[in-house]
């Protein structure tokens, strides 16, 4: 075993990350490692990508915990404070009945696909977006 790589997986070995302060440790030795750019052994180079590719499933895990249980209501609920706008606003873009949209942020009925499509184009967002849902009740 190469004496370099070692030495790396003394300083921090090459597992799973499972809390803030492992995922920072391993972002410095990242760091670390970068700024040697072009001095790094082959093996060195193969330790930090798969560095990083740890650092990158640690990360996708808190991405995907960060959005259980937000629904495309709560999505453009957002949109409209951020933006200052009203319902009747929202609903024009959309095509539908300020009723339907009400309906919508209140989680009695999804939207149609057109009026997730305009809203999507308006915002600049996946129409997906507007399709999260605590249940399948979108239409």
């Amino acid at each position: 075993m190469d004496a370099k790589y070692l030495e790396l997986v003394e300083q921090f070995p090459l597992l799973p990350i499972t809390n803030k302060n492992e995922h920072k440790a391993a972002k410095d030795m990242v760091l670390r490692l970068t700024a040697r750019d072009g001095e790094l052994s082959p093996v060195e180079v193969g330790y930090a990508k798969v560095l990083v590719q740890l650092i990158q499933s640690y990360e996708s895990a808190l991405v995907g915990n960060f959005f259980d249980g937000v629904t495309g209501s709560d999505v453009l609920e957002y949109l409209l404070n951020e933006h200052q706008m009203t319902q009747t606003d929202a609903a024009d873009i959309a095509g539908v009945s300020k009723q339907n949209l009400n309906d919508f942020l209140k989680g009695r009925r999804g939207l149609p696909k057109d009026a997730r499509l305009r809203l999507a184009k308006h915002f600049k967002l996946d129409a997906h977006i507007f399709e999260l849902s605590r249940e399948l009740t979108s239409v």
